[in-house]
């Protein structure tokens, strides 16, 4: 019985992608693990995103600006390609149905509190239990033996060092422009359930458990930061745009705007200094090396901040091009959308406006893609998927179990 229902849940919502055939239970909210589980839907898997009823995702209700009365540009921005079913899993009826879910998928993803699910029984030891093949991944704070509080990315970025080396030099620490902490975590968490569905099928068929914590992605995302720290003492701090090992690197003032230079080395730093006509600055003994120019940075940067204010962006874009410097204008989003790169990079379902999925295989999107789905959409599809009769379903929708 059990096998029949598998083979009908795994023929159900096919897709070409390359993780066609897995199925996937998306028990996540707001941002980090649902970015994760689409991505996962982005490349073919069936992700069944379990909710609460009535109100759903917290990110449902997160605008303006909304999309529809019903639909929010954050919800939307990471549950395409989903189908949604509305369960209470806190009584035992709701509770079978996500157990169900379980034994049916390969993976199962959460980012409740540790212990949250413990109660329930939906934690990893009950679960593998009806399903050993299970890849359970845990997205929290700070992960299963860390503090018992809760999270954000705000709270972890600052927590994290990531606000004390952000913003402009001596002024209030600045978050990223976007939850950049919550996007590392989720894709520190598409790359673990990815490499362990692989070796699921190397070590006999074996499930495992994923804790992915926060403040350690956060950590591991400090990357030279860090290493500067812990090999040299060095502490980072803010420094605007600029770059604690590199010069120029940086923003600089435009006669009608901003632009980027990236020199990276001493040969770029030459053709710089070439392109803009003063080519004594690379001549000049204080700035002939890289470790010269970081130590003489402000004379340098005092220079280049002369020369680019005196001509148009445009200019010094036009410029760069053909050498290995590069300078860059620094866009809005919407010419950031309209820019060379950004052909194919927008999909419109049902209305709803996307931004396509960012890797190309074999030169073409791998993606099919479907609008985010409505609260519990999907319920009565899926749960006859498991085996549920149309009766079971009006019994449990009628008590207050599913939606």
């Amino acid at each position: 019985m059990r096998n029949a229902i598998l083979a009908r849940c795994l023929s159900t919502n096919s897709s070409s992608g390359p993780l066609s055939g897995v199925k996937v239970v998306d028990m996540s909210r707001i941002l980090a693990a649902p970015f994760a589980t689409q991505n996962l839907a982005d490349l073919g898997a069936d992700v069944i995103k379990v909710e609460r009823l009535g109100v759903g995702d917290d990110t449902r209700t997160w605008g303006p600006p909304f999309i529809t009365p019903s639909l929010s540009n954050y919800f939307a921005s990471c549950n395409r390609n989903k189908r949604s079913i509305a369960v209470n899993y806190t009584t035992p009826r709701g509770r079978e149905v996500v157990t169900r879910l379980a034994e049916m998928s390969d993976v199962f993803v959460e980012n409740g509190r540790p212990g949250t699910l413990t109660k329930h029984k939906l934690d990893y030891p009950s679960l593998k239990e009806v399903n050993p093949r299970l890849i359970y991944a845990s997205l929290s704070g700070y992960g299963q033996t860390g503090p018992d509080k809760s999270a954000y990315d705000l709270t972890i970025a600052a927590e994290g060092g990531l606000m004390g080396i952000t913003g402009p030099e001596g002024g209030q620490p600045v978050k990223v422009g976007v939850a950049i902490t919550d996007i590392c975590a989720g894709l520190y968490l598409l790359s673990s359930v990815s490499a362990a569905l692989f070796d699921r099928e190397r070590n006999g068929g074996h499930g495992t458990f994923l804790d992915i914590s926060m403040y350690r992605v956060q950590l591991g995302c400090l990357v030279n930061i860090a290493s500067n720290y812990l090999n040299s003492g060095v502490v980072g701090k803010p420094r605007g745009s600029s770059h604690p090992s590199i010069v120029p690197y940086q923003g600089f003032t435009t006669s009608d705007g901003f632009i980027v230079v990236a020199a990276n080395n001493d040969q770029q730093f030459w053709e710089l200094s070439e392109a803009v006509g003063w080519p004594w600055l690379a001549s000049n003994p204080m700035f002939s090396t890289n470790e010269l120019r970081v130590e003489n940075r402000a004379a340098l940067i005092g220079h280049l901040n002369e020369r680019f204010e005196e001509e148009a962006t445009e200019y010094w874009v036009k410029l760069s091009e053909g050498y290995s410097f590069s300078i860059s204008p620094v866009n809005s989003v919407k010419e950031a959308f309209e820019g060379p790169g950004s052909e194919g990079m927008v999909v419109d379902e049902g209305g709803v406006r996307m931004v396509a999925h960012p890797v190309r295989w074999q030169g073409e999107d791998p993606a099919g893609y479907r609008a985010p789905p409505e609260l519990g959409q999907h319920t009565r599809e899926v749960l006859g998927e498991l085996g549920y009769s149309d009766g079971q379903v009006l019994d449990m929708e009628r008590d207050g179990v599913v939606q």
